[in-house]
């Protein structure tokens, strides 16, 4: 299976069974700036443990192998990766403070002729924050880059509100790829 047959059989699978999802990481980063190589699909979905069963037989639906480990992992520490034909999926529960906003501040975007919920590209940057591989960076300096009106100040106001969640240096990180000191 490709990426590409993952996403729609994701955006499919999650329809049918009425699981709320915001697109983010790689892909979504695809959405708003000049496309780029990714090797999964990341989600973030919007469901609660009494649920689980729709959310399982979602994933199911998409192609992803996923044991009853793997679903009771979900619930407890908020990400699952699975296991597919292809690619990786990549799900994230939605908890977080900003997790929530980002869902409210999420962009209804068009991808493979779908409309779908994506990360806006301020919390796309926030997200890639977070994680801070070298492929994050990469994504985070193209949003700034290209992406025009980015609401930096949105993306300041939760940059302490993520490190006392998380404990990333938010602040540190944001002031280095904007170059702008701590």
């Amino acid at each position: 299976m490709t990426l590409a047959e993952l996403f729609d059989r994701v955006i499919d699978a999650f329809a049918r069974e009425h699981v709320d999802f915001m697109l983010i990481g790689g892909m979504a980063v695809a959405l708003w700036v000049q496309p780029r190589t990714t090797q999964d699909c990341d989600i973030v979905v919007k469901i609660s443990k009494k649920d689980q069963g729709r959310l399982k037989a979602a994933l199911v639906a998409s192609g992803s192998r996923v044991t009853a480990l793997e679903m009771r992992l979900l619930f407890e520490r908020k990400w699952i990766r699975t296991k597919t034909a292809g690619p990786m999926l990549d799900v994230h529960r939605c908890l977080s403070a900003h997790d929530k906003a980002a869902f409210d501040h999420a962009a209804i975007l068009e991808a493979n002729g779908r409309r779908i919920r994506v990360a806006s590209a301020e919390d796309l940057v926030l997200y890639k924050l977070q994680a801070w591989r070298p492929q994050d960076r990469l994504a985070v300096q193209e949003i700034l880059d290209q992406v025009k009106n980015l609401d930096r100040a949105y993306i300041e106001s939760w940059l302490d509100r993520i490190r006392a969640a998380t404990e990333a240096p938010m602040r540190a990180r944001w002031a280095e790829i904007t170059n702008t000191g701590v």
